[in-house]
């Protein structure tokens, strides 16, 4: 079977899904996932849709192995949220859920977490840096607070400070695109050659072929030595008949 741009294949998941055709988009998205193990746009559709087709279950693996790439999601927080607790995992909704009320709407939440996720809203980074420091410190497990704190010293051109905390995140979400990305960046800032460069730059290819998600987050100035590539895999074919499940090995 010829080969297809990856991101065809994604707008076809996209379309299936919004039309509630979960069969043969869980099927495509399944397929995609075979060349893409890590592909994280193929795993946050599959997780938001889940929940809508009611296999809860499924919804919270998805949406965790989604997260821990894009911890920085409220939308898909919030769906994990449902999902949990509509299975009665109540500590990974009460999770969920802070994270967010902190993300979805940060300028009506009164932690120092949601009053950086609203500074960086507002490009105010000085002020972001701030906020994320005192939630990060106050809660050192919110990986969206050190995200964000790694994000303000990007911007701040702290560049020793931001690959610090990137790697730190690293330690924690070894697939963490934003602060694989940030990693990457701050390292070229620095001209630092003694890192785990290729390494991380082959990650960020895995979960994020198309350079889609760097070039949403930054701006131009900072991802013009990245480029947009296209990603190809083999054609699906839409002809079969597909079981209605969503096992992702």
């Amino acid at each position: 079977m010829k080969n297809v741009p990856l991101q065809d294949l994604h707008h076809q998941l996209e379309e299936l899904l919004d039309s509630g055709q979960y069969a043969a988009g869980f099927a495509l998205g399944r397929h995609i996932l075979q060349h893409y193990p890590r592909h994280l746009a193929t795993y946050r559709l599959l997780g938001l849709a889940a929940l809508e087709a009611g296999l809860e279950e499924d919804s919270v693996d998805l949406l965790q192995r989604a997260l821990s790439a894009d911890p920085e999601d409220g939308d898909m927080w919030a769906a994990l949220h449902e999902a949990a607790a509509h299975l009665d995992l109540h500590p990974d909704a009460e999770v969920a859920g802070a994270y967010a009320h902190d993300l979805i709407a940060p300028e009506k939440g009164v932690s120092a977490i949601a009053r950086g996720h609203a500074a960086a809203r507002e490009n105010a980074w000085e002020w972001a840096y701030d906020e994320y420091r005192k939630g990060y410190l106050d809660q050192p497990q919110r990986m969206d607070a050190a995200l964000g704190l790694l994000s303000a010293l990007f911007k701040l051109e702290q560049w020793q400070s931001s690959l610090v905390v990137a790697r730190h995140v690293l330690d924690e979400l070894p697939y963490s695109l934003k602060a694989l990305w940030l990693a990457l960046l701050s390292a070229k800032k620095l001209g630092r050659n003694d890192l785990p460069l290729r390494k991380w730059f082959q990650r960020t290819r895995s979960i994020d072929p198309e350079n889609t998600y760097i070039h949403r987050w930054l701006d131009t100035a900072a991802t013009s030595s990245f480029r947009s590539s296209v990603a190809t895999i083999p054609d699906w074919d839409s002809s079969g008949s597909w079981q209605y499940n969503l096992k992702i090995e």
